[in-house]
């Protein structure tokens, strides 16, 4: 009985390390999206027009903020994939709301530096 159980003790613990491995697997998949959605918010800044910066950035009421993030998310999206295909193509199915998530919000960081200069 006792090698039964430590058997399964074993068992239980090899499962846990290889849950323990793929979620850390996971979590730097996850950073390096968010890096990159980040990394790419410039290049994107500069290739977007007008429109397209201003419906990106936050709003001022935070639910009318979510409801309209997640309305435009596919917009945002297509426009990412238009802009820098090579990153997009590579976050696609995969990890793409921290990708999105880290590129709005640099976005949201580049207007904020630069909105008193376009708005004069």
């Amino acid at each position: 009985m006792k090698k039964v159980v430590e058997k399964l003790k074993a068992e239980k613990a090899v499962i846990e390390l290889k849950r323990s491995e793929m979620q850390d697997r996971q979590s730097e998949g996850i950073e390096e999206a968010y890096r990159t959605g980040k990394r790419i918010a410039e290049r994107w800044v500069r290739k977007a027009s007008y429109q397209e910066l201003k419906d990106a950035v936050k709003r001022p009421n935070a639910k009318h903020d979510a409801n309209y993030f997640s309305l435009m998310y596919s917009s945002y999206f297509t426009s990412l994939e238009k802009i820098c295909p090579e990153e997009s193509k590579r976050f696609k199915w995969v990890y793409n709301d921290a990708f999105v998530n880290g590129w709005r919000e640099e976005v949201n960081n580049i207007w904020e530096s630069i909105r008193d200069d376009i708005n004069q």
